[in-house]
């Protein structure tokens, strides 16, 4: 009877016998996500276990000097070929924190799913979601950055565990994207 169990549990690929786990090492990591360390071990804890994870990491457009009103970064991580998380951040500008929520976060899930969370001018999360609007540049009419970290596979970790480690990403990546972007406002974001 175990040598059935086995053959059935190997044959379908399940533990012992699946694939090894793939580990996702800090040196990895989008630097986009900031400090690799911290990164890393949040999405240790909100991915799906795969055999192999890849980073994609794009400053599509850097913020050149005061003058300048555009920033744009993003960072996809995949797991066996399919996206996991997609992180963006990029210079906005809203009337009201609110309607940044409606346009940005309401576009992948519902208002009613998302609580606060202290972070930047208006700071929002769920299980799937994170999403940090950030005071970049003080005169004019005050551009914001805008991070947004989706995750698109969750793993086993429970609702609250997931929205932790997406809050701390969507953080990292805000700091992150605050000191390149040279912005010249207070962020308003701890890490």
């Amino acid at each position: 009877m175990l040598c059935l169990i086995g053959v059935i549990l190997y044959a379908m690929g399940l533990p012992p016998f699946g694939e090894e786990k793939g580990n996702i090492k800090a040196a990895e990591v989008c630097r986009t996500l900031g400090p690799s360390t911290g990164s890393a071990a949040a999405l240790k804890k909100i991915l799906p276990d795969k055999s192999s994870y890849a980073f994609d990491d794009a400053i599509t457009d850097a913020r050149t000097d005061d003058m300048d009103f555009s920033y744009a970064t993003s960072c996809f991580v995949d797991g066996d070929g399919k996206q996991l998380v997609a992180a963006t951040a990029e210079m906005l500008q809203y009337d009201t924190a609110d309607e940044w929520v409606k346009d940005v976060v309401e576009e992948s899930v519902p208002a009613s799913s998302v609580k606060p969370f202290s972070a930047g001018d208006k700071a929002v999360a769920s299980d799937k979601i994170a999403a940090v609007y950030v005071p970049c540049v003080v005169r004019g009419r005050g551009q914001h950055l805008s991070i947004v970290v989706e995750l698109k596979q969750r793993g086993n970790a429970g609702d609250e565990q997931l929205r932790e480690g997406l809050i701390s990403l969507a953080r990292n990546a805000a700091l992150f994207a605050h000191h390149k972007a040279k912005c010249d406002a207070p962020s308003k974001v701890t890490g």
